[in-house]
């Protein structure tokens, strides 16, 4: 059940991960990082990073690694690795690796014509060009009826509620307002994004009677409106 949520799939983790862990971003890179949480239990960590390449395209990277434990013994593993290129604010290439608890899931998709072809789990599927996977970071995520689905490649129909501006933790402390987002469908969630600009700040959803839930730990990401219309430059360290 946890498995179909985010990046496709994201579950559960047990390392702690804060911001004061995080390594500093490359040069000319910004990233996006979370704490992941079951409970009061620290699950591990989810980092999406945003870079810049020579020839014109964005490169947005993600990193799942999450496990479940009790005491010394790990019962549940998952990794989650996604490439997503972009270019003209359009998905032009993507591909996923993910190992979940053993399981392996494969997915690679690229654009064609007036489609975005992808090979995953169910085999070959033709989406919209316009296609958003389920990264989350696009600003437009809450306004779209159908995701595609990062960790096995299928379209995704969703109902997306706005229950409103609520107010979210800070990674420096204090709290951060933002436009809370109840999801229905294939996927059963929230998602929050900051009020003042569509920028990602979490999920929660439940984890097999438990309470699974994001906290950022840190955000050095380039504006999400400038990257969904393709002005993805970013300014080099220093500048």
């Amino acid at each position: 059940m946890l498995a179909g949520l985010l990046g496709g799939g994201l579950l559960l983790a047990a390392p702690a991960f804060t911001g004061r862990a995080l390594a500093a971003a490359a040069p000319g890179t910004g990233e996006l990082a979370f704490d992941v949480f079951r409970g009061d239990a620290p699950m591990g960590r989810h980092v999406l990073r945003f870079t810049p390449e020579a020839d014109g395209r964005l490169t947005v990277s993600v990193e799942i690694d999450l496990a479940v434990s009790f005491g010394p013994i790990t019962v549940y593993r998952y990794t989650h690795r996604n490439t997503e290129s972009w270019a003209g604010g359009r998905l032009v290439a993507i591909r996923t690796r993910t190992d979940d608890d053993g399981t392996a899931y494969a997915v690679d998709g690229r654009a064609e014509g007036d489609s975005f072809v992808v090979e995953g789990a169910d085999g070959r599927v033709e989406a919209p060009a316009d296609v958003i996977p389920t990264s989350y970071w696009h600003p437009e995520t809450p306004a779209r009826p159908r995701w595609l689905d990062t960790q096995r490649g299928r379209l995704l129909d969703v109902a997306v509620t706005d229950r409103g501006t609520v107010e979210r933790p800070a990674p420096e402390g204090g709290s951060i307002a933002a436009r809370a987002y109840d999801v229905t469908g294939d996927l059963t969630m929230t998602l929050w994004y900051r009020a003042a600009e569509p920028r990602w700040l979490g999920v929660a959803f439940d984890g097999r009677g438990r309470e699974v839930r994001y906290r950022l730990a840190r955000d050095t990401a380039p504006s999400p409106l400038r990257l969904a219309r393709g002005d993805w430059q970013i300014p080099a360290a220093g500048a």
